[in-house]
């Protein structure tokens, strides 16, 4: 019996005067001691939300890059026979100011791509045949395997802030015993 009694002592040895709640050594919610503790800067949880975030940061950045691509490319095939060698070039400059690779932008119109897509025609029909394959060659299928990837980082970022946010309103008692929850796995 002597191993119990502190759990079950309900006498005014709390902390702050206060009793302790049986079975638990948490002090009442009104106690002196704050109700939860905010988790440490180098936590587990606050690297795993930093990972998180830099992940999806990463994959958002090519999302981004790759929508407008898509939206460059579709107004050029809107153009359809119109097209001129001057506004792809034009929409390439625009691709590049806004970040897009431009040794890839080069690599697309010399036909120096793995997709098979031959280099770039002169204007017109042509044009816009070569527009057209390269949408369907390259960018198509870029962007199907870059859904699945956005959807994990934006998943494990959901995971992430999810255990951060466990872990910074738990109750200050609660970090000596860790949910399963934020068990690395």
């Amino acid at each position: 019996m002597d191993q119990n009694t502190g759990l079950l002592n309900t006498a005014g040895a709390g902390v702050g005067g206060g009793a302790m709640q049986p079975n638990t050594g948490v002090p009442p919610s009104g106690a002196g001691a704050s109700p939860t503790t905010p988790p440490p800067q180098d936590s587990f949880t606050s690297k795993m939300l930093d990972q998180a975030k830099g992940r999806f940061d990463a994959v958002k950045k090519v999302y981004t890059q790759l929508t407008r691509i898509e939206k460059g490319l579709s107004g050029l095939i809107a153009k359809g026979d119109s097209v001129t060698e001057d506004d792809v070039l034009d929409e390439m400059a625009t691709l590049v100011a806004h970040g897009a690779d431009h040794k890839a932008l080069a690599a697309m119109v010399a036909g120096d791509t793995p997709a098979g897509v031959g280099p770039m025609p002169p204007g017109g029909e042509p044009l816009a045949g070569w527009l057209k394959n390269a949408e369907e060659q390259i960018v198509v299928p870029a962007a199907a395997k870059l859904r699945p990837a956005m959807a994990l980082a934006q998943h494990q970022l959901g995971v992430a802030a999810v255990h951060h946010l466990l872990e910074s309103h738990a109750p200050a008692g609660a970090a000596q015993a860790p949910s399963p929850l934020m068990q690395p796995g």
